[in-house]
């Protein structure tokens, strides 16, 4: 699938760069676009050619920085000519146009204040304008896009109302809408002309891969809330669609180089052009590179993070990217066209996931979408796969291999009845992911990992009056891992007028458990004693875990074998807890005197032997005395670190069903208006309810310690007692022989209460409580290991509210205020309906954040913008390796930018600081602090 992917893509760019014999006797129309008022031109203005009664596009461009336009190759014949631009009244002119014929026509567009009536599909899969679409939404355009200098195209939408933004790197974002952020996250449904972008397999969004760049982007598509009725499974937070430019609304070539501190250097590149209309063809590319934010050793919290990594491992904060896209479209009919995409993309980075921090070199993604538009009628097929090439795992240092592949088909047509008050879409969907991880991420699940998941939707729009419409959709999803589901979703809006809509909707969604969730198998700790190995394993749950064994027999089913705590002899399958604690004593003291360990105690060498002699005796024979008084009730069950999970008894495990689907539901109400055609004014309150979440990865595996104190207590005890009542001749001629040494009974229990602490210490682990399925892969020798675990759990309440404002201030000043409320950002087992206390979740987002600034315009080709952002301080709760809390953060970004056109006609040059007053944070645990960082783009354009 690979090889057909990438030779897909080769074949596909060439054909994307060929040009056809140009048809003669068609008709060209140019033109300047200006404000009406000043005269200026108005650079990015889209130009769009329509044959009055269809909806195809026969033709169109975008104006230069001159703000001139051309569309060529034109049948000849009568036209609607229509110009837009974002602040302006749009304009249509009917133009009629002679074979053969060069027309001429100037457009002034004339201020209109904050446009409303955007175009947006993203919501109902669909065009529709924002105020009468049933979805609270936020639309960037192009020219917010290019004003923003950064290395990744994500980062644009850091101001953007409801969205949840974690930068962990350069050029790294975790990115999802209205919180539960993470790790290696794929909440946000990430799409890129109509293509869901997520790495295949993994489920997980890496934006540095994805195929957009800030030149090629036409506008940003932002849809909160759940949307599972239309898109399926997993769309539960929201949509995310990026829109590029169509080689035939945007012709040209454009080149951009970027570079900035931290070593960073960058170029992009965008080619596109059409032949008589008909044939359009495009070629984009970036590369970047730069040294990554580090992690400070002497951090406390950047230690705990290094601290993990393999013995031997280095970390590596060289970052680099690698992008190349081609697309190819034929138009049939003005109604009528078919396009081609495919690309590739490759990574060096430092990257966060759920098994712990990975090394990325040369991870790439590859991928070929084929999609036809007729009319009313949309389909498409894309297929993507992925190539880990050499990355690897710091916590263990061992490499690890995906040559996941997707492939996802889509059909869906729409119609409407009575007068078009009733508005019809119907769909289907269908997605086959295959892993393929040769055993180094999904181990014994390799082959029995197939996902394959077919849905159907219906939704229909109806008038009920002129200013109400109701809209109602019923999504039905297969999988061959869970049952059947539906997703329902009903909304009404209510247009005011045109410049008011209020609206309210309920929507149910499913989001099922991703490959690693399911299937995962792979070790994830690995700690080395001697010649054996305590190891943590990350496995998935489609099957479940139970703890029966340790319930029914009250033990612990492998001892440690870590010499220094056990001696060499035990491991044991099955001892009863209360002989764990006389094999650890014997086997701790012994080794303890081996190693010398008593020097301190002031022993003589013949106290030493005959004293060394007792202990191995006992301990061989343990009923003798050291382990038949030992109490169990010094028991603690935790987690290998030794902190306390509070399992206090011997039932402390809890059994781990097979993951089911997270159910969300969502109830929301919202209000868009234009005051005074000059004040854009959003707000959006929700409640949600999300069941069965599924949680990261967490330690399941009980471990069982010794409590310094009260064990010590207990071997003294034990000692004394046998001491003093045993009659075993072996024991009595020791102690005898001790006595002659000049060491009393009362001073051997000392001595061995001094040796339990020095050699065994606090909280030393005794034995690992392992669930009834086997955990270790098989052939694993010299080694005992626990394992972590995703599960389901929770029954979560919680409401937020979304507020933004858009104030257009004059005809070049801009300014824009947002802020997104949620109830909490940390639940707890009573909050989640669990008896569990160790089941939390985090929102691993702020409940209060708020962004602010603007954008101000010069005669002459200046512009300025800035923009401010509180994030308030939030708990992280991100599998095992990221937990912590993140503080509170005021970041302030500056942004300059030139157009040079006056003199240099199509060449602009544009400034962003990032983090103006270098307050240095971290946005999320296991991430790097971050500081200042300083950004220029120099972009040329030429048709």
């Amino acid at each position: 699938m690979k090889l057909v992917i990438r030779t897909a893509c080769i074949a596909l760019l060439l054909w994307a760069g060929t040009t056809s014999l140009m048809a003669q006797d068609t008709a060209s129309i140019t033109g300047i676009i200006t404000d009406a008022e000043s005269g200026e031109p108005l650079t990015g203005a889209n130009v769009i050619l329509t044959r009055p009664g269809t909806t195809g596009i026969v033709g169109g461009a975008a104006a230069d920085f001159d703000g001139r336009y051309t569309i060529q190759g034109i049948p000849a014949g009568s036209y609607m000519l229509t110009a837009r631009f974002v602040g302006y009244n749009e304009a249509e002119l009917t133009i009629t146009l002679a074979a053969g014929e060069s027309a001429s026509q100037d457009i002034p567009l004339s201020i209109g204040g904050l446009d409303l009536n955007t175009i947006v599909i993203s919501a109902s899969r669909q065009a529709e304008k924002v105020l009468d679409a049933p979805a609270s939404i936020s639309v960037l355009d192009a020219r917010e896009v290019q004003q923003e200098v950064v290395p990744s195209t994500i980062s644009v939408l850091r101001n953007t109302t409801g969205v949840d933004m974690a930068q962990t790197g350069v050029d790294r974002n975790e990115v999802v809408l209205r919180g539960f952020n993470n790790a290696f996250s794929g909440s946000a449904y990430i799409l890129t002309d109509y293509r869901q972008t997520a790495t295949p397999s993994l489920n997980v969004n890496i934006h540095s891969i994805m195929p957009t760049m800030s030149i090629d982007i036409e506008r940003v598509e932002v849809v909160r809330g759940p949307g599972s009725a239309l898109y399926g499974a997993g769309v539960d937070e929201g949509v995310i669609h990026f829109i590029t430019k169509d080689p035939f609304s945007y012709p040209g070539t454009t080149i951009s180089l970027m570079g900035g501190e931290r070593s960073l250097f960058g170029v992009e590149f965008r080619h596109a052009g059409n032949v008589n209309n008909k044939f359009g063809y495009k070629v984009t590319g970036k590369y970047s590179q730069a040294e990554d934010w580090e992690l400070d050793p002497n951090n406390a919290l950047d230690a705990i993070q290094l601290g993990l990594d393999a013995p031997g491992t280095t970390r590596d904060y060289d970052f680099q990217k690698f992008n190349i896209n081609g697309m190819a479209s034929y138009k049939f009919s003005d109604n009528v066209s078919l396009t081609a995409n495919a690309g590739t993309a490759s990574l060096d980075a430092v990257v966060l996931s759920g098994i712990g921090t990975l090394q990325a070199n040369g991870f790439s993604n590859t991928y070929g979408q084929v999609r036809l538009q007729a009319d009313r009628f949309f389909a498409q097929v894309y297929a993507s796969s992925n190539d880990a090439s050499d990355s690897f795992v710091y916590g263990t240092g061992s490499q690890v291999v995906d040559n996941g592949t997707e492939v996802n088909a889509q059909a869906q047509y729409d119609m409407d009845f009575a007068d078009e008050r009733v508005r019809l879409i119907v769909g289907a969907d269908y997605q086959q992911t295959n892993p393929d991880t040769e055993g180094t991420i999904l181990g014994r699940n390799e082959g029995n990992d197939e996902i394959v998941e077919a849905g159907g939707y219906a939704q229909s729009s109806i008038d009920l009056t002129d200013k109400l419409a109701l809209t109602l959709a019923l999504r039905g999803d297969y999988s061959n891992i869970f049952d059947f589901r539906v997703s329902p979703r009903a909304a009404l809006v209510y247009k005011a007028n045109n410049q008011n809509t209020f609206r309210g909707s309920f929507n149910r969604a499913f989001s099922s458990p991703g490959v690693n969730s399911l299937f995962l198998d792979i070790v994830a700790q690995a700690t080395n004693f001697g010649d054996s190995q305590f190891l943590i394993l990350g496995r998935g749950s489609v099957d479940g875990y139970t703890f029966n064994t340790f319930r029914n027999s009250n033990s612990a089913r492998f001892l440690l074998p870590v010499p220094g705590f056990f001696g060499s002899d035990f491991n044991v399958d099955g001892m009863p807890l209360v002989a764990l604690y006389g094999a650890a004593a014997g086997g701790g003291l012994a080794d303890a005197l081996i190693a010398g360990q008593v020097g301190g105690l002031g022993l003589t060498d013949q106290q030493q032997s005959l004293l060394g002699q007792l202990i191995g005796y006992t301990a061989q024979n343990a009923s003798l005395g050291l382990g038949a008084a030992a109490s169990p009730a010094s028991t603690a069950l935790g987690i290998p670190d030794g902190s306390d999970r509070g399992f206090r008894d011997v039932a402390g495990p809890i059994d781990i069903e097979p993951l089911k689907q997270t159910t969300t539901q969502t109830i929301e109400l919202g209000y868009k208006g234009l005051i005074n055609n000059t004040v854009l004014f959003a707000v959006d309150a929700y409640w949600t309810n999300k069941k069965n979440f599924t949680g990261p990865l967490l330690v399941e595996t009980p471990i069982v310690y010794l409590q310094q104190q009260s064990f010590g207590a207990d071997i003294a005890g034990a000692v004394g007692a046998m001491l003093a009542t045993s009659t075993d001749p072996a024991i009595q001629q020791l102690v005898a022989g001790l006595g002659l040494t000049g060491l009393s009974p009362s001073a051997i229990v000392t001595t061995v209460t001094q040796l339990v602490a020095g050699a065994l210490g606090d909280n030393t682990p005794i034995a690992v409580v392992q669930s009834d399925q086997d955990v270790l892969a098989a052939g694993t020798q010299n080694a005992v290991g626990g394992f972590a675990a995703y599960r389901n759990f929770g029954n979560i309440n919680y409401w937020g509210l979304d507020a933004s404002l858009q104030i257009l201030a004059s005809e070049s000043l801009s300014i824009f205020a947002n802020l997104s409320l949620v109830s909490d950002d940390f639940f707890d087992n009573t909050e989640l309906d669990e008896e569990n206390i160790d089941l939390q979740l985090a929102l691993n987002a702020p409940t209060f954040k708020t962004k602010l600034g603007g954008s101000y315009r010069l005669p002459g080709g200046l512009s300025l913008n800035a923009s401010a952002r509180y994030t308030e301080g939030f708990p992280v709760r991100s599998g095992s390796d990221y937990i912590g809390d993140v503080d509170s953060y005021f970041l302030v970004d500056l942004g300059a930018g030139y157009d040079f056109s006056s003199s240099i006609n199509g060449l602009r040059l544009d400034f962003t600081i990032q983090n103006l007053l270098n307050n240095e944070h971290r946005e999320f645990i296991g991430a790097p602090q971050l500081g200042r960082m300083g950004l220029a783009r120099l972009t040329y354009t030429f048709n």
